[in-house]
């Protein structure tokens, strides 16, 4: 079946370094430390917070997609605090989507709780290409994705998270999740949420599956069930656990990873 997405390096913004043991590393890691177990205390859904005084304040968020309150949330979380420390030692802001795409952990310097951020963004698409029917794909994948812009923005202060399926062919179904930091505003999410659509546009059209993630938002798609059918807000008609293997991916981005 081939191999599951891979995850990219952490993305490094250019807004300047601290030194080694400086206030700022110490608030950082401190900060970054504290995520795991306040986003297990939320619910797996979203936690947010900033530690010490400017110029050393740094600001930290950190969320599990699906809200999912599992293991996996935590393990995911403390793979992406390591990753980043790992590879951006340091940068006064970063973000990392985490090792199996299933959180996001942030930091910065700056105050971005509220803020609709766009950029940068990753996009990644399987190898596996719609070779037929592609004039049907795309009537039901854009009808799909407008239900779950809906429904992701209008949720609430702890999950702004929908997930969908439609059926494509007699033996296949497209299914797709979207989700956006929810300190978003309803607007700024379905403004979030839509320009994944157009990003899905530029560099995937005619792929079966694939994603395209920012800073406040994210979006996937599969001809298979890739998120969890227990997950919060999700349809009781979700596909059952078993996940199979997705086709290779293609990763495109417009930054530089930190690797």
């Amino acid at each position: 079946m081939g191999i599951s997405f891979v995850a990219a390096a952490p993305i490094c913004y250019d807004t300047g370094n601290f030194t080694t043991n400086s206030t700022y590393g110490k608030n950082r890691d401190l900060i970054l430390a504290s995520l795991p177990p306040n986003v297990s205390a939320s619910g797996g859904f979203f936690f947010n917070a900033s530690i010490g005084q400017n110029p050393h304040k740094v600001y930290a968020l950190g969320m599990c997609i699906q809200g999912d309150t599992s293991d996996r949330c935590s393990r995911c979380l403390n793979f992406a605090i390591h990753d980043l420390m790992a590879s951006c030692p340091n940068q006064k802001e970063a973000l990392s989507w985490g090792g199996d795409l299933l959180c996001l952990v942030r930091y910065a310097d700056r105050s971005f709780y509220g803020n609709l951020e766009v950029e940068p963004t990753e996009r990644g698409y399987n190898t596996l290409g719609i070779t037929s029917n592609l004039a049907q794909f795309d009537t039901i994948w854009a009808s799909l994705i407008d239900k779950l812009v809906s429904k992701a923005s209008n949720g609430n202060s702890s999950l702004k998270y929908a997930t969908g399926e439609a059926d494509f062919t007699v033996f296949q179904r497209i299914y797709a999740l979207m989700q956006c930091t929810p300190d978003l505003s309803r607007v700024q999410c379905s403004s979030c949420l839509w320009q994944t659509a157009s990003d899905y546009d530029d560099c995937c059209h005619g792929q079966s599956g694939g994603y395209v993630r920012k800073p406040s938002c994210y979006l996937r798609w599969d001809l298979y069930p890739f998120y969890l059918p227990n997950a919060s807000n999700t349809d009781p008609t979700s596909p059952p656990a078993s996940i199979p293997g997705s086709p290779p991916i293609f990763t495109q981005g417009k930054f530089a990873f930190a690797r």
